[in-house]
């Protein structure tokens, strides 16, 4: 009776987390761990079969990223369900060892402030995918759970979860999101503003990794080193590389429109916040994850703008995927946590 009594509760529970996001794709299978961890880009599609192979390894003397196709995801949400749909098959298929026998049972996250057109898309694109059942995650919620926080306590904590497509903001209590709010900015608008400085002040178009890494290595400092940039493609029609030197101070200038976008949803979150919450927030100050939280100086920016402590989660980039998992396990056995999940039902 115990064996089957185990046997019903291991299918009654989702088999698998997913962190559909705009840059990376990452699924959790129970039991197992973190099985996939890859940018969100369809393989199949010969166009991103020709970017993952040529750009993404770091060959910067093709197609600059102004040519490149339309992703999936953008700024947090499905935006082609039938390209999501298939970039998610062959990856189900990797970590779900039994899907010969069932379709797996998933869980996916969310922005907060997705529309219900936008969560129609996610859920569409994983029935397609092959799920059995879907529940449906805040992303904020599972950051935080992913970070080390307990979102069940009933003393108020701030998640700030600063993405690739969307920056999310979320103060939790008790196992609910006491309020929230998203704006759709986050690191692909700062790769995008330094790409269009070095378009505009320089003449050269940057592959995504060779702005990224301009960003990465510039971060939130101020500093007057300059640096010799290898910028993919020159100014006239030949496509000839070259080297031009910028200051890191010209592209923290470039990126300042995008933090300071960031920076004020987040302090309005903190003047809407009721006073008891606003108090419990203030002791406790913000958790910060996502790929934001690894640029170098953000927490120091936010804590300036702010005058809060600002921590960066153990492992920021994966603290979603974390906190689906731990979803996985305990949405069931925790009220507060079963009432701000989504269950869409049978596929």
């Amino acid at each position: 009776m115990i064996a089957i009594a185990g046997f019903r509760r291991i299918l009654a529970g989702p088999d698998l987390a997913v962190d559909l996001g705009t840059a990376n794709t990452r699924l959790y299978a129970g039991g197992r761990g973190v099985v996939v961890e890859e940018p969100t880009v369809p393989r199949d599609d010969p166009r991103w079969r020709y970017w993952y192979r040529h750009i993404r390894v770091g060959r910067y003397h093709e197609t600059p990223c102004q040519e490149f196709p339309s992703a999936p995801v953008r700024a947090g949400v499905v935006v082609d369900v039938e390209a999501a749909a298939a970039l998610l098959v062959p990856l189900i298929r990797r970590a779900a060892r039994r899907m010969h026998l069932m379709r797996p049972r998933m869980l996916f996250c969310t922005p907060s402030d997705a529309s219900e057109d936008e969560r129609a898309a996610l859920v569409e694109t994983a029935y397609r995918a092959g799920a059995s059942v879907l529940a449906v995650s805040p992303e904020p919620l599972a950051a935080a759970l992913g970070a080390g926080l307990d979102p069940t306590s009933r003393f108020a904590s701030m998640i700030v979860d600063i993405g690739s497509g969307v920056t999310d903001i979320a103060v939790i209590r008790s196992g609910r999101i006491i309020h929230a709010a998203a704006v759709r900015t986050g690191c692909s608008d700062l790769q995008s503003a330094v790409a269009a400085m070095a378009a505009l002040r320089h003449g050269v178009r940057l592959y995504p990794d060779e702005a990224e890494r301009l960003m990465r290595e510039t971060g939130m400092h101020p500093g007057v080193r300059s640096t010799g940039l290898h910028l993919a493609a020159g100014s006239g029609s030949d496509g000839v590389e070259s080297t031009v030197a910028v200051t890191e101070d010209e592209i923290r200038a470039a990126m300042a429109p995008v933090v300071n976008t960031i920076l004020e949803r987040i302090s309005k979150v903190l003047k809407d916040l009721p006073p008891v919450a606003a108090c419990e927030v203030i002791e406790d100050g913000i958790c910060l994850t996502g790929g934001g939280a690894c640029l170098l100086g953000m927490a120091d920016l936010i804590s300036q703008a702010t005058h809060l402590d600002v921590r960066v989660a153990p492992d920021p980039l994966r603290s979603v995927i974390y906190g689906a998992a731990q979803l996985l396990r305990s949405v069931e056995e925790v009220p507060g946590l079963r009432n701000s999940v989504f269950i869409a039902g049978s596929g």
